[in-house]
């Protein structure tokens, strides 16, 4: 995936990418995106306190080990987080306390040193803040900030997970929420595995704001409606798409299916992304000639 993204996406060292419906999937955005200073990912999860393997005795350490082993192996083998399996591995009667565990393994892994967890919230004016609450309550935690360094430069980099509402019923006008997602939305934006959420009439609000000021969307099919894409990026198709997981209604995929008819025998992914479909796996890069700002 990264040698795929170094030649097939633009690359800016220090920029910000923003993950809208992304559960913990940390990995996907630092290979697509490896040269970024900044992530941000946002879901509906709660993040947590950072596990303490310490507090734990002998029983429940193995409990904590085997849920983190089926939430992280069932990710490694799909590419994608099942939502009804994670609120089940991190739920309040689960052994794992959120997601923020699963960020800690993934920067690990991807060759972050991990320097600081922080709890922290959305302010009044759209802003990110440190959480002043009590750590010692689960409440504070439902968002964090992780503090890394990067091995292999030691440049500094900062990944925050924010538990927040992207559709329409949270997204209104005058709110915190609007003013962050309005935010974000002017940076690189990356949708997978978002179970075709931007196509949906409840998150119109989000799908406006990505394309009136995202300079480039990176996404499988389950991000924006493809002609909604075409009028007004440039979109550079990859891999193949014949149809859509049969868990889905596939009825509005038809221009992307005739678009990929039409632009013949395409090179393969050398990687899988998406959910399992019967046809083998499809990404649309879309690159905006220049960046308007009528979200609203």
């Amino acid at each position: 995936m990264q040698a795929w993204a170094a030649e097939a996406l633009a690359q800016s060292p220090g920029e910000t990418v923003f993950y809208p419906f992304a559960g913990a999937d940390f990995p996907t955005a630092h290979r697509l995106y490896p040269q970024a200073s900044r992530y941000v990912l946002i879901a509906m999860q709660r993040g947590g306190p950072p596990p303490d393997p310490a507090a734990h005795g002998r029983e429940g350490l193995a409990e904590l080990l085997a849920g983190y082993e089926r939430l992280l192996g069932a990710f490694l083998r799909r590419g994608f987080f099942v939502t009804s399996e994670m609120n089940e591995e991190t739920g309040s009667d689960a052994a794992i306390r959120g997601i923020t565990g699963a960020l800690m393994v993934f920067a690990a892994r991807e060759g972050f040193e991990l320097l600081e967890v922080l709890p922290i919230e959305l302010a009044d004016d759209g802003t990110i803040a440190p959480h002043p609450g009590d750590r010692a309550r689960a409440a504070t935690w439902d968002s964090v900030r992780l503090r890394l360094r990067r091995r292999a430069d030691g440049e500094p980099v900062t990944l925050e997970y924010l538990r927040v509402g992207l559709s329409n019923n949270t997204l209104k006008p005058e709110t915190p929420e609007l003013t962050l997602v309005s935010g974000l939305s002017d940076q690189r934006v990356i949708l997978k595995a978002a179970s075709h959420l931007p196509q949906d009439n409840n998150f119109t609000v989000i799908t406006r704001l990505l394309l009136s000021r995202a300079p480039t969307i990176v996404q499988d099919e389950t991000g924006v409606a493809y002609d909604a894409l075409k009028g007004r990026f440039a979109v550079k198709l990859y891999g193949s798409f014949k149809q859509v997981n049969l868990l889905f209604d596939g009825s509005d995929q038809e221009p992307l299916i005739e678009a990929y008819r039409a632009a013949g025998a395409l090179e393969r992914l050398p990687f899988h992304v998406g959910y399992r479909k019967g046809a083998a796996a499809c990404m649309l890069v879309a690159t905006r000639a220049t960046v308007t700002s009528d979200a609203r």
